[in-house]
């Protein structure tokens, strides 16, 4: 029987599969691009990155937060400090970190919603997470032809943007930007590859939500400060005999007169 952890690591690794084609390396290229733009605004102390890519790609080192570490099961001592741990179960303090960065973890991970929970604790108020997955909604939308199965049973799940979005709402957070890239398949290599390089700029013009690949940047939000009663001023003492709002009966009454 095979255990979560050899399920999530085989997970990976099929996900990763994809990124070594011709049409993967160059989605990573444009990936690692936007990811950067979305960096441009966040800065912080402490920052950690998590995923399929963990091992064969560092996002973080174009982040501007002062601490970045990888974090994961098998994860390796690639550039910048390494700590050993499930996703499910961060062994971080409340509110400890400014930046997440997930890239593949969702759809490899039994529980998604533990997940969310997990960096949902862990970050400060106005901390921000980005979410990197493949888009079931992609001309290529079948999910086997994002991973490298060889057959296997264990395929990642695809969760869409608006599945995401409700998580997301869920939590309290709030979408700073969506995008989307890549829209050529796998198999396309060689000549096909180059000669269908026009997709890439008609499809993110013209249909961007069809792309292999989403970046969701959210941003985690706290309720604003206490709330205090109103002051009222204090009653005026008035000379008798005087209406300040008087009555449609009154005006009549004076009218008459």
């Amino acid at each position: 029987m095979v255990s979560e952890e050899d399920k999530k690591k085989h997970l990976y690794t099929s996900c990763s599969a994809w990124y070594k084609t011709p049409v993967g390396e160059f989605a990573l290229q444009k990936l690692d691009e936007k990811i950067s733009e979305n960096f441009s605004e966040i800065f912080g102390y402490f920052a950690f990155e998590s995923g399929a890519l963990l091992n064969t790609h560092q996002f973080l080192r174009s982040s501007r937060v002062d601490t970045c570490f990888s974090l994961g099961r098998d994860v390796e001592n690639i550039e910048k400090t390494a700590v050993k741990a499930d996703v499910e179960a961060l062994p971080l303090d409340f509110d400890s970190i400014d930046l997440v960065l997930m890239n593949h973890v969702l759809e490899c991970s039994n529980d998604p919603h533990q997940v969310l929970r997990e960096v949902d604790r862990v970050l400060v108020a106005d901390g921000h997470c980005i979410i990197v997955g493949f888009n079931p909604l992609s001309f290529w939308q079948n999910r086997r032809s994002f991973c490298d199965s060889a057959g296997s049973t264990m395929v990642p799940r695809l969760y869409g943007v608006s599945r995401m979005r409700d998580w997301i709402s869920l939590l309290g957070w709030k979408i700073n930007k969506i995008s989307y890239l890549s829209f050529r398949a796998r198999f396309m290599k060689g000549r096909l590859f180059t000669k269908l390089e026009k997709m890439e700029k008609w499809g993110s013009l013209y249909w961007p939500v069809f792309g292999n690949i989403y970046i969701i940047h959210a941003q985690k939000q706290v309720m604003g400060g206490i709330l205090r009663k109103p002051e009222w001023d204090a009653a005026k003492v008035l000379p008798p005999k005087i209406a300040i709002n008087p009555t449609p009966r009154s005006t009549q009454t004076r009218e008459r007169k």
